[in-house]
């Protein structure tokens, strides 16, 4: 870790674990209420008349690229204000909005409500894994993130079960609601029946202690610490914020990149017909790389030590090409299921969920322990376990989509679950030790929701996309396997650059840029 840290031969403490149970919780719900789509996609496209493009929009680019605006900058707001409240409130958005999603009546409604929500889980992130480096000491942080992260996985298995069984069970169970409750199509009580537990929840993440501070709270009011750091990145109020940290030179830098995404989006529309996916995905990519234009005028070690390091920024890059086949796979499976194995919805919730929670529930801890004891032997640990993993989920992808049948498939689905999700943890224990304390939700931001809008903003997509082109689900899946030899080559060059970087070097990078460290 780039600043000594006092507490790291310590224990945790046995409120740490409490603390733990909630956030993986709350992470739990985060990937219910973000996947249940997938299970309710067919019935969706029915209802609504849809097409697989538009689904792959629902699915990835809507949620992830409004997640990663707003998540941005929501690592700064979660540094500078309490953690534990910010992660309440924004439980609250995410589960409200996802029970309104049930009330949509046409693709754009949908799309607004699934953008809603990921402006929500944007907080979700940068707070626990902020929080989680706080309350547990350096020698089991990895593992602890990795504990959270189980949500991730068996969330989104849950939501395949929870979603199926609604679809199946509520012309049954809809007589015991009142009202004109049968009236309800079976995918809006989905959406409904997955956003309600997160009100609960949010009382008691409410209540949570806040880990003492290493550095006082920022004195500005809340409203003005949250239109500052948004409008380092939501457009246009990023110009202003460039006026006033960088003057009319970093304007007009900033209009020539609004220039470059302008030309590139508009010639992709104009080859694909999607106004709305590149529209989004140009906003995503703005959003980002103007917030890291704001960051290098207003914090320059922050900027030095995220997407100014070679090791950090290759392997957001890395990551985000390696999360783009799992996005695709997972988006896209029980579909798969459904129309290709011929299975119901119940049974292809059933098969996917279980053969990817198993999978994942075992390999992500185990990614965490071994980046941290590994670690301990080698710094490049957590980038060695990414490329494994990455390639060994590469035969299993392949597996998933010749197999003759649903059993079959489900067997690979697990082991690619087991090999793809691996170096979770440990590439999240990457991104808090590559940086300072003060700086760690802002870098859990950087991390996961640079990977989030590239992932989900292309994988989903790509798959259905392709799907629409060829007629074939099979060629849309196997067609994003084209990203894996370059996310490769980008985990090499950032285990090259990791191996040069000792804590000292990076106390010292930090100096130059002007942290105030003592020599």
């Amino acid at each position: 870790m780039v600043q000594a840290d006092a507490s790291a031969e310590e224990k945790a403490p046995r409120y740490a674990y409490y603390a733990l149970l909630l956030l993986l919780l709350a992470n739990f719900l985060n990937y219910i209420d973000r996947s249940v789509i997938s299970i309710v996609a067919e019935h969706v496209k029915m209802d609504l008349e849809l097409t697989d493009t538009q689904l792959g929009f629902l699915m990835g680019t809507a949620f992830a690229v409004f997640y990663g605006v707003a998540g941005i900058a929501m690592g700064r707001i979660s540094d500078a204000l309490s953690r534990t409240k910010l992660m309440a409130v924004a439980l609250v958005i995410w589960s409200g909005l996802t029970a309104v999603s049930g009330a949509a009546t046409s693709f754009a409604q949908l799309a607004a409500a699934r953008i809603g929500v990921g402006l929500g889980e944007s907080a979700c992130s940068p707070c626990s894994q902020a929080l989680l480096a706080e309350y547990f000491p350096a020698r089991n942080r990895g593992t602890a993130i990795s504990i959270y992260l189980l949500g991730t996985y068996v969330g989104g298995a849950v939501s395949l079960l929870l979603g199926a069984l609604v679809l199946q069970n509520w012309p049954d169970a809809c007589g015991y609601f009142p009202g004109n409750a049968c009236e309800l199509e079976d995918w809006r009580a989905a959406f409904l029946a997955v956003g309600l537990p997160g009100l609960i929840l949010a009382v008691f993440v409410y209540r949570l202690r806040e880990p003492p501070r290493l550095r006082p709270y920022d004195p500005a009011p809340v409203p003005h610490i949250v239109v500052r750091e948004m409008s380092a990145a939501i457009p246009p109020l990023t110009l202003f914020n460039l006026a006033n940290a960088g003057g009319r030179q970093a304007v007009m830098r900033n209009f020539v990149l609004i220039a470059v995404l302008t030309v590139i989006g508009g010639a992709l529309t104009f080859l694909t017909g999607d106004l709305a996916q590149w529209a989004a995905v140009g906003v995503g990519a703005y959003s980002i790389l103007t917030w890291g234009q704001v960051m290098k005028l207003r914090d320059r070690p922050l900027f030095a030590l995220t997407f100014g390091s070679p090791t950090f920024a290759s392997m957001i890059l890395g990551g985000a090409l390696c999360a783009c086949m799992s996005a695709a796979i997972g988006s896209w499976s029980a579909p798969f299921a459904m129309r290709e194995l011929g299975a119901s919805p119940v049974t292809a919730g059933f098969y996917v969920g279980i053969a990817g929670s198993l999978g994942a529930v075992f390999s992500v801890p185990l990614g965490g322990w071994l980046a941290d004891k590994w670690g301990q032997y080698d710094v490049r640990a957590p980038i060695w376990i990414a490329l494994i993993g990455m390639l060994a989920s590469i035969p299993f992808i392949v597996w998933m989509v010749m197999a003759p049948d649903l059993q079959t498939f489900a067997v690979a689905t697990m082991l690619h679950s087991f090999f793809g999700n691996a170096w979770g943890g440990a590439n999240a224990k990457l991104s808090q030790d590559l940086v300072m304390p003060r700086m760690r939700g802002a870098a859990s931001a950087c991390f996961t929701l640079c990977m989030t809008v590239t992932s989900a903003g292309f994988g989903p997509y790509t798959a259905g996309k392709v799907s629409q082109l060829t007629g074939s689900l099979s060629t849309g899946l196997l067609s994003i396997l084209v990203v894996a030899p370059f996310a490769a080559a980008l985990f090499v060059y950032a285990a090259a650059k990791r191996k040069a970087e000792t804590p000292e070097r990076l106390i010292r990078r930090a100096r130059e840029a002007g942290e105030p460290i003592p020599a």
